[in-house]
């Protein structure tokens, strides 16, 4: 019998992750992505030790730490400057067994996209539907279709493939802020230093973050409570007004980024629970089955350990005994996750005095050994390998 064969809609970080780790158990893989061209976009990306723990297991984890700068650690600030939250990067990887890292998105694409060979793509392909494990694919062509062992759904919070799946799904949630996105590049970075620790500061109904991801770039974001359908700004100087005396390097941060680099993003997560991550043998991963809001950075890496943990099953216990476990197993960790980033972005973001100063005395309230183990129950995750620790190690 020859190699099972799956395919794969949508080259993003799921999707590229999952075709390794397919690939990793002797599977030939299909990736199907909707635009022209696989162009690498995005700014920054945070990986947590969990998906630092993934991309090890996935044979990537040197490449990773060759392209990505391990961070120091993290830390929580109020806008006027005080930190009220340190967290040593040591702390959490003697107790998580990993660092984080933060690296452009685009290198972490290039480097899922390595290995995989050019004849695993076909762009321009868009999926309209799926039947048993029959994907229809709308081309400049015209239509066609493809079929094979198993279809893997991570074509995003938008899914087609879920909508078509699951046509009574209310779909993504408006998590009630937007996000802007920038990069400092190197020539502006000179004076404004480059500790190398995830920062996050915290205002009524605002906050902004940043970290370098390597040795010469530093990538920002600023989040604001907004109505949905709010006018789409897209303008770095009323951004700049917006965070117009908060402490340094928010300002100087904002004044040295080219506009052509700045991005906005409403932002969406899965706020419905799903019935199930998998239909016959189509399976759902990544942000088409759990977007998350990204409070917890955890989007990229839950996708990632999807990823492992679909092949670890379907390797250990065939296709549809594998499903099953990755259903059983995948469903309830991201369901939590999906809860918690939800509730947090709304906390976080208050615009109510009174909760914004609620909010800042408990964090500064908390000693850093109980903050580490607060964020352990996404940094934990384990790769499995085999059925057994599929369910043992995978926080479910």
């Amino acid at each position: 019998m020859g190699a099972r064969r799956a395919i794969i809609i949508g080259a993003g970080i799921g999707g590229l992750a999952a075709a390794h780790a397919l690939r990793r158990i002797g599977w030939h893989v299909t990736v199907y992505e909707q635009a022209p061209v696989i162009a690498p976009v995005g700014a920054g990306v945070a990986i947590a030790p969990n998906a630092v723990k993934a991309l090890d297991h996935l044979g990537l984890g040197t490449a990773l730490r060759d392209r990505g700068r391990r961070q120091t650690g993290l830390e929580i600030r109020l806008r006027g400057g005080a930190r009220v939250a340190n967290i040593p990067a040591e702390g959490i990887e003697r107790r998580y067994g990993a660092p984080f890292y933060a690296l452009h998105r685009a290198e972490l694409h290039r480097l899922l996209m390595e290995g995989l060979g050019p004849d695993t793509f076909r762009t321009g392909h868009r999926a309209e539907g799926v039947d048993g494990t029959t994907v229809s694919l709308g081309t400049p062509d015209g239509a066609r279709s493809d079929t094979a062992d198993l279809v893997v759904a991570a074509d995003g919070v938008n899914s087609r493939l879920r909508a078509a799946l699951l046509p009574g799904y209310p779909g993504p949630t408006y998590a009630g802020y937007t996000v802007w996105r920038g990069i400092v590049p190197p020539d502006r970075t000179q004076r404004l230093g480059l500790q190398a620790v995830l920062s996050e500061t915290w205002g009524r109904g605002a906050r902004f973050g940043s970290a370098t991801i390597d040795e010469r770039r530093i990538y920002w974001f600023a989040a604001e409570s907004l109505a949905e359908r709010s006018s789409p700004t897209h303008d770095l100087d009323q951004l700049a007004a917006r965070f117009q005396g908060w402490h340094d390097p928010v300002p100087a941060l904002l004044a040295v980024t080219p506009p052509d680099a700045l991005l906005r993003h409403d932002v969406y997560y899965l706020r419905a629970r799903l019935p199930g991550f998998v239909h016959g043998r189509v399976v759902l991963l990544g942000d088409a089955a759990h977007a998350v809001t990204p409070d917890i950075g955890q989007g990229a890496c839950l996708a990632i350990e999807d990823a492992v943990t679909l092949a670890a099953a379907v390797d250990e216990k065939g296709i549809d005994g594998g499903l099953l476990v990755y259903d059983a197993v995948r469903r309830p960790r991201t369901e939590r996750m999906a809860r918690t980033s939800g509730r947090l972005g709304r906390i976080l973001q208050t615009r109510s005095p009174t909760g914004a100063l609620l909010r800042d005395a408990i964090a500064a309230a908390l000693p850093t050994p109980l903050l580490t183990k607060a964020v352990g129950s996404a940094l934990a995750w384990t790769p499995p390998f085999g059925t057994h620790d599929v369910h043992a190690r995978s926080g479910a």
